[in-house]
């Protein structure tokens, strides 16, 4: 029986969610599972290997990043909570725990066993970066055509070929992905740091894009956001979308958004355990 956690994390700090080789000198490079895998040791009394469901790159975050591993002893979920709390770095908190199995009874492997998983990038395209969500978002103060970002990303969901869409040292085998959805929205908190840009006829202070699928390629839903960015500021046309995608070369995409405005907001799963905290 596999224990499952979910886990929230500021990647700003971090080398990505993957544990790294080390530097030359020996020190280790910090990453999410590399501090996940510390404090998990401190509590069993032995090395714990971890198994998450993405691999978020440097720089991204996460509100529902899924991770498993095979524990030595059993301890209840709200025990297992308030250990790692006591252990983990500020910005990396285990929001929930529970027991599962595997669909066939052995270890549960969440990068295959889950139903999709839903991205959101932020752009701000306010006219001044704020300084308390900087971390968290794109600042790019430039109107844009959400109507054209709109009819782009309509084109992405389906299954396709997005091998314009993957970073050059990608090395999934094949390319072919399916996206379900992808929405963009304006969001105005009306907490606003100079003039915000006007969107759909009224203020904005970000623009979000959610991207909802099965799996993704490397730096796919950053060149995603990147390429619907550059359509939504005239520098693309809807159509390009299309020819990108069949063009199947990266330079036909747009550029890859900078890692900050990512959060891996959700991996859906297949059921609601018992007993999770």
């Amino acid at each position: 029986m596999s224990v499952v956690l979910r886990l929230a994390y500021d990647g700003t700090d971090f080398h990505g969610f993957a544990r790294q080789r080390s530097r030359p000198d020996g020190r280790p490079l910090p990453t999410v599972q590399g501090a996940l895998e510390g404090a998990l040791a401190g509590l069993y009394g032995a090395p714990i290997v971890t198994r998450g469901a993405s691999r978020t790159d440097a720089g991204v975050h996460a509100r529902g990043q899924v991770v498993a591993f095979d524990p030595p002893f059993s301890i209840p979920a709200r025990g297992l909570l308030l250990g790692l709390a006591a252990r983990l770095p500020a910005t990396v908190v285990a929001t929930s725990a529970w027991e599962e199995a595997g669909p066939d009874g052995g270890p549960l492997e969440p990068r295959h066993h889950n139903l999709g998983k839903r991205y959101r990038y932020v752009v701000r395209c306010a006219g001044l970066r704020d300084p308390l969500r900087q971390r968290f978002e794109w600042h790019r103060p430039r109107r844009l055509d959400l109507a054209a970002m709109r009819d782009a990303a309509a084109r992405l969901v389906g299954e396709h070929d997005f091998a314009s869409f993957r970073a050059a040292a990608c090395q999934a085998k094949t390319t072919i992905r399916q996206i379900d959805a992808v929405t963009v929205t304006a969001a105005d908190d009306g907490e606003r740091l100079g003039d915000p840009a006007l969107v759909d006829g009224g203020p904005c202070d970000r623009v979000i894009i959610d991207v909802h699928g099965q799996a993704f390629l490397h730096n796919m839903v950053r060149i995603i956001a990147g390429t619907l960015v550059e359509i939504g500021d005239g520098r693309r046309a809807p159509a390009d979308l299309d020819a990108a995608l069949a063009a199947r070369e990266r330079r036909s995409a747009g550029i890859t958004a900078p890692a900050q405005g990512l959060t891996l907001l959700e991996v859906r799963w297949p059921r609601l355990a018992d007993g999770a905290a």
